[in-house]
């Protein structure tokens, strides 16, 4: 694992050894948590840069580092079989100093290994992954104050019907740049709509606030939650294990594979900041930071300034797979006024080089910072084929009348490449592109389609001989850096890769009409797209 960004006063290959209470000077607005690192007298950092921390981590990196222990895979029970331990029960950490020995455990059975799981990395893992939910879970109900799940939307759009909208509150401190993220989108819907992981989430507000200690000038607590009914997922782990392997102590939790997530297919996200561009002069917010392509700096003891969207940036991810997500787009609460005609991407994206990790305050002077530490696994780019409706009717009249053979559709979401957005769509779903292998002739071909229905770009098929491609390898060995070409490359197909890759006349590009909405055409445009693609194969 390699860490993006920086700690400003940490050394370089600082390996964290040690988590303890969370505790706050009284003269002081955020929380704190103890922490010991090899090589450095730091005791503490704060509570929002958890998405970072897990034991034998390793921060400030400047060679890639694993954490120090053994893998491990295995199913989570039922919640029933649970216990509640502490570190010091287990006798595999042999760190002693400050809290450590005291800190919770869920202590459980699973293919014959007694896995002594921290609380507060169970919770890291769960929820963690950002740091606006770190900061949300010591207020009391802060979701319910910051979004409203309207379960009854009015749909505007017949092609893609809403359950239920997920509205982020004019009170809110979630960061805009967030709803951005797709993998976001799902934690969060995954929270509020199911009762058991929300009730979960509550929980960590509900002990800190009745099992707080006060003394004369701070405050202090040890982690404590309820976790939620998890039986059957699966975790990928790393940690300490006994001589025999009968008993283990779980560093970091690295994957959690089967989460359940409630059965709603479409879903819309709104967000206060996206509803209307303004004009104009004076103080106000400073532009949006989307992501950042150089390393920052986090000031672990500024406070985050008012002035600023947040920035996005990262740090080592945290995998997790649902047993199935929705489709998601983004809804306005009202119409645009974008009378300059740029979006949001086009705001500044100068930043300087520190950054914070807490919710903005009026004391803060320091631009403030989203954390990124999920990446959400589940395969749902099938949920977008329809996005490829004139697509394939085109497929099916070659089919029909010239005797072409198609194999099934591949579809993929396109990656986010530096700042750009063009990986979303303009109400933030997946951009996906649809791959398919047909014959004519007994001679292969690629096509790559590109939903472009947004009206954001306009880009033809890319067509690309397999047999030219079949002297270098699978199509699957570079459809990563035709991806990456195509999305920073003013969102055309790279020539020159391609080139080098199959030979300038091995692939070729047929255009279309421009889809006017969710990929449909009229019958005589796709007739005609149909005529101009046989014509370029049937003359290779």
């Amino acid at each position: 694992m390699n860490q993006v960004d920086r700690f400003k006063t940490l050394p370089d290959n600082a390996r964290v050894q040690a988590l303890g209470n969370l505790f706050k000077y009284n003269d002081r607005k955020t929380w704190d948590i103890g922490v010991r690192i090899e090589n450095s007298t730091r005791k503490s950092l704060k509570f929002s840069q958890l998405p970072y921390l897990s034991r034998q981590v390793v921060l400030n990196q400047t060679t890639a580092a694993i954490p120090l222990g053994f893998p491990i895979e295995f199913s989570l029970p039922d919640r029933a079989f649970w216990q509640t331990a502490m570190i010091k029960d287990c006798g595999l950490v042999k760190f002693k100093a400050g809290d450590e020995q005291f800190q919770k455990c869920f202590v459980f059975e699973s293919t014959g290994k007694t896995i002594y799981l921290p609380q507060l990395e169970l919770a890291r893992a769960l929820f963690f992954t950002n740091n606006y939910l770190a900061n949300a879970a010591l207020v009391n109900s802060a979701l319910d104050y910051e979004f409203y799940v309207d379960n009854k939307p009015i749909n505007d759009d017949e092609d893609f019907p809403l359950d239920l909208v997920i509205n982020a509150l004019p009170t809110t401190l979630c960061p805009k740049v967030l709803f951005d993220n797709e993998g976001f989108k799902h934690q969060i819907a995954w929270i509020l709509l199911n009762n058991d992981i929300k009730n979960s989430f509550n929980s960590i507000y509900q002990h800190f606030s009745h099992e707080l200690v006060k003394a004369s000038n701070f405050q202090r607590w040890t982690f404590r939650f309820d976790p939620p009914q998890l039986e059957g997922v699966k975790v990928v782990a790393r940690g300490w294990k006994s001589p025999d392997e009968s008993t283990w102590f779980l560093n970091r939790i690295e994957l959690l594979d089967g989460l359940f997530f409630p059965d709603i297919a479409d879903i819309g996200y709104s967000h206060p900041s996206s509803t209307e561009n303004k004009s104009g002069s004076g103080k106000g917010k400073r532009g949006t930071y989307p992501q950042l392509p150089t390393q920052r700096e986090i000031n672990e003891e500024s406070d985050g300034s008012e002035d600023n969207e947040s920035a996005l940036i990262f740090c080592d991810m945290t995998q997790r797979i649902y047993n199935r997500v929705p489709r998601t787009r983004k809804v306005y609460a009202k119409p645009r006024k974008n009378p300059g005609g740029k979006g949001d991407e086009d705001k500044s994206s100068t930043l300087p080089p520190d950054v914070s990790t807490d919710d903005p305050s009026s004391r803060g002077d320091t631009p403030r910072a989203a954390v990124d530490g999920l990446d959400d696994l589940t395969e749902n780019a099938h949920l977008y084929i329809n996005k490829f409706d004139s697509f394939f009717k085109m497929l099916e009249i070659l089919e029909k009348e010239h005797a072409i053979k198609q194999s099934k559709a591949i579809i993929r979401k396109l990656p986010a490449v530096g700042r750009s957005k063009s990986h979303l769509m303009a109400d933030w779903s997946p951009r996906c592109m649809a791959i398919v292998r047909i014959e004519y002739q007994n001679e292969g071909y690629y096509l790559l389609e590109v939903d472009t229905s947004d009206g954001r770009a306009s880009i033809a098929t890319k067509v690309i001989s397999a047999r030219a491609l079949a002297l270098k390898g699978q199509l699957r060995d570079f459809i990563s850096e035709i991806e990456q070409g195509l999305l920073s490359n003013q969102f055309s197909w790279p020539k020159i890769f391609l080139d080098e890759l199959v030979g300038e006349s091995s692939h070729k590009s047929v255009s279309h009409q421009q889809a006017k909405k969710d990929g449909q055409q009229s019958a005589a445009e796709i007739d005609s797209w149909m005529s101009r693609f046989f014509t370029k194969i049937s003359q290779w």
